[in-house]
């Protein structure tokens, strides 16, 4: 089933091993992968994987970092570069013109959109939130997942309630000692702790 996940931690509370999983199982499943980046680039995000241990061969795109710092980058074939975190339309079409070709060759993909905060740094949560529910719509309809991370303690709890309205399961993810546990709440289902590492 196509489905949207909102993954809330704290920073350095296990966000990125969650990620990262969910990443590995997208890619042993051989899903197209889209990263929408907003914090970080494309060449770091790589090398991170590939230290990492995770071998990629489908891995998109969507950076709205790069364009803020420099004025001399290119889309590629696997790149598309939007001006930057404001640039909601822009985005969205970036995200879908991935799934559209996706579709063509029947490819089902999946998106990790990291992360939602900065978006609402420079934005506001409303606009994030129909942002959200036109994107979400698109991406199931090109047989998409998107899973959206956002930091734990940092927005206020309308705005959070407003995003989770959209989603089809919650996740919130702590560290514990060794251990990255996640609490998983799923339309219809019974709360579940699952751990991660």
């Amino acid at each position: 089933m196509n489905s949207a996940t909102l993954v809330l931690s704290r920073p350095l509370e296990g966000k990125r091993e969650f990620i990262e999983d969910y990443a590995k199982k997208a890619i042993k499943d051989s899903r197209q992968l889209i990263l929408v980046l907003t914090d970080k680039n494309p060449e770091q995000i790589k090398k991170e994987m590939l230290d990492d241990k995770i071998f990629f061969k489908n891995l998109y795109f969507v950076d709205c970092y790069s364009s803020q710092n420099s004025e001399k980058i290119k889309d590629s074939e696997n790149v598309r570069h939007v001006s930057g975190p404001l640039a909601l339309n822009e985005l969205s079409i970036a995200i879908s013109d991935f799934g559209r070709e996706f579709a063509k060759k029947e490819a089902s993909y999946s998106v990790i959109f990291d992360s939602l905060s900065t978006l609402i740094i420079y934005s506001n949560a409303e606009a994030i939130a129909r942002f959200l529910q036109i994107l979400i719509s698109k991406v199931k309809q090109l047989n998409g997942n998107i899973l959206f991370t956002i930091e734990e303690g940092m927005h206020d709890e309308k705005a959070i309630t407003a995003i989770e309205h959209f989603m089809d399961s919650i996740v919130k993810v702590k560290k514990g000692g060794n251990k990255v546990m996640a609490s998983i709440k799923e339309a219809g289902k019974p709360e579940r702790i699952e751990e991660i590492r």
